[in-house]
């Protein structure tokens, strides 16, 4: 507090943590006007300058296949946050798991082909190299709209209260977002199925117009043909004066594949990687000629095989031993021959569990 000697004071303050803090300022034990004063805290950003990214693969990365990394706190207290940009403006959340105390794992699992920024926020605020840049498929492997295509009566015309469909034929182009805007007279009621040739679109409209009826595949791009316009007849079945209304639809395209029937030997198994705790210091440091370990607990994660690999500088991993101890709980060790720098592969049945592949230096 600091009287100025001019009519004025000075009041200056620190605060010990983030959060919405009252300030009261009184004049002969009278509020002032505005008093109390809320004021929000903010963590300061130079906490999120001390986390470090490992572990990042920005290219060579697969649709539907999980892409994971490590983020270190190095002594920061905080809370981290993650989201993914897709090339198409899609935004997803990641999963962020704690894989030992102050380093944790980001995973997420891409749908489309193209360059993904991925945010990483620790309190709020980007970490040092936020946003990431990964790259999906090869360059220039991108929804390709030249090889998707519509047909149907409802892409020309339609009658009010009865539903149009039509077709978006996707089978020939690799995987991507699609995306379908209709704009007219009244909004319309919007479903898409999946079928052999790609999506079947249906939608009903409650008012007599024309509807632009807009197709977008793998990004911000019109496949040929697109926008459409649709001429709806009938009785006007919703009240109000003409307006523009718009309505949208998004689903992630897959690869679409003809699939034959036959026997296998091999169960079908329900499980979910993401649910799967690994810890230990294994995980991160190995040592020459004694056993490294870690444990991984699979006990939320339903019922499947547990795969562990280790790949070395040269020569594969002399011994990788996985014990089951109860409970879909494991331990494992692994013995290595030589210094460098190995990959350490876990797996819960097909699919990476959180933090693997993990990237491991022996001294």
């Amino acid at each position: 507090f600091e009287d100025r000697k001019d009519g004025s004071c000075g009041v200056s303050y620190i605060a010990q943590e983030p959060g919405d803090y009252e300030v009261s300022i009184k004049f002969n034990d009278e509020y002032i006007p505005g008093s109390p004063f809320v004021v929000p805290i903010m963590a300061s950003s130079e906490d999120a300058s001390r986390l470090t990214v490992a572990s990042l693969q920005e290219s060579g990365l697969k649709v539907n296949q999980p892409v994971s990394f490590a983020v270190r706190l190095n002594g920061a207290k905080g809370l981290i946050d993650s989201k993914v940009h897709s090339p198409s403006g899609a935004v997803e959340d990641t999963h962020v798991s704690e894989i030992e105390p102050g380093k944790y794992a980001i995973r997420f699992i891409p749908h489309e082909n193209g360059v993904h920024s991925i945010d990483v926020k620790f309190n709020d605020n980007h970490i040092t190299g936020s946003p990431f840049k990964v790259r999906v498929g090869e360059p220039g492997q991108t929804g390709d709209t030249n090889l998707v295509s519509a047909y149907g009566l409802g892409l020309e015309k339609g009658t009010t209260g009865v539903q149009s469909e039509f077709i978006v034929k996707t089978v020939n182009a690799s995987p991507g977002s699609l995306s379908v805007a209709i704009d007219g007279p009244s909004k319309v009621k919007m479903d898409c199925r999946d079928c052999p040739e790609g999506y079947k679109v249906l939608y009903t409209p409650m008012a007599p117009g024309d509807y632009q009826i807009g197709i977008k595949y793998g990004g911000p791009y019109h496949i040929q043909g697109s926008p459409f316009k649709a001429n709806v007849t009938g009785a006007r079945l919703i009240g109000g004066s003409n307006t523009h209304e718009s309505s949208s639809i998004m689903v992630e395209s897959v690869t679409k594949a003809t699939t034959v029937s036959s026997y296998s030997a091999v169960p079908q198994f329900s499980s979910d990687s993401s649910k799967v705790v690994s810890s230990g210091a294994g995980l991160s440091i190995a040592n020459l000629d004694q056993k490294n370990c870690f444990s991984v607990d699979c006990s939320r994660a339903g019922s499947n095989v547990l795969l562990v690999g280790v790949h070395g500088p040269t020569i594969p991993c002399e011994e990788v031993s996985v014990k089951h101890v109860g409970n879909e709980q494991y331990n494992v060790a692994y013995v290595v021959k030589e210094s460098g720098k190995y990959i350490l592969v876990v797996k819960w049945g097909d699919e990476h569990i959180p933090g693997s592949p993990f990237h491991i230096t022996v001294p």
